[in-house]
């Protein structure tokens, strides 16, 4: 395993031993070896290529900074890729919104539509400059990235979905969103009942089990009436109009 530190993130590279195919907003579920720890954490996988994976982490807490802290040639167990990722096409013009660690699913989901010559413009919310660092020059050299940040210290001042409203949020086939729960649903009401249809969200919630068995990863749905699904394993890519926006923002 490789570990390269990008301002406040950290990226982990992990040489997999067995071919390992997987999707943009699928996820890995990662056993954290701290004392008291019983659950794995869910990442979203931030790239994908032959014979590697890789994870952008942030410390947020026990877990996080435990895998911060790794040591370069460790092994990580982890189990996946687990979940249902994004539905890409080729061609068309794609707008990313990413909320703080969700850059990680968007900017892999980005890497992949470029592949497939889809013009690509990356929104990226954080709190200020600081949180962001270099990653955020890096990044810009890859595809077309817009930043915003609350405190102002960079780019647009204020956050991401203000700024995905000032850019022009017509004449995309797609639109993609990785962030908080407040993020998505502020997006959702940002683009209206016809922009559902044209809406894919990767939901960032707490996941136990990573398969289904659980239910503590419960999201609210459109149908049916008052129902609900897993992210972990139905999601945690959602369409606009798979989920009920009512209950989410409440």
């Amino acid at each position: 395993m490789a570990r390269r530190q990008c301002g406040c993130f950290v990226e982990l590279t992990m040489e997999m031993g067995e071919p390992f195919a997987a999707a943009p907003g699928q996820f890995v579920h990662v056993r954290c070896e701290v004392p008291g720890l019983i659950l794995r954490r869910p990442y979203s996988l931030y790239d994908v290529r032959k014979g590697s994976a890789s994870l952008l982490i942030r410390e947020v807490g026990a877990g996080s900074a435990w895998l911060c802290a790794v040591e370069e040639g460790c092994e990580l167990d982890m189990l996946g890729p687990l979940g249902r990722g994004f539905s890409m096409s080729a061609g068309g013009r794609h707008a990313l919104i990413a909320g703080g660690t969700g850059i990680a699913a968007i900017r892999f989901l980005a890497t992949r539509l470029m592949e497939l010559d889809g013009d690509t413009v990356v929104f990226w919310g954080v709190e200020g400059e600081k949180e962001c660092g270099g990653l955020h020059g890096a990044l810009d050299g890859e595809f077309d990235l817009r930043l915003a940040t609350m405190d102002g210290s960079a780019g647009y001042a204020g956050n991401v979905i203000e700024l995905f409203r000032a850019s022009g949020t017509e004449g995309f086939t797609g639109i993609y969103a990785c962030g908080p729960r407040g993020m998505l649903a502020g997006l959702a009401e940002c683009i209206g009942s016809e922009g559902l249809a044209r809406l894919q969200v990767c939901m960032e919630e707490r996941m136990a089990c990573g398969v289904g068995a659980c239910r503590g990863c419960a999201v609210p749905v459109s149908s049916p009436p008052g129902g609900y699904l897993t992210a972990c394993k139905d999601g945690p890519v959602f369409t606009g109009r798979e989920l009920d926006w009512r209950r989410i923002n409440g």
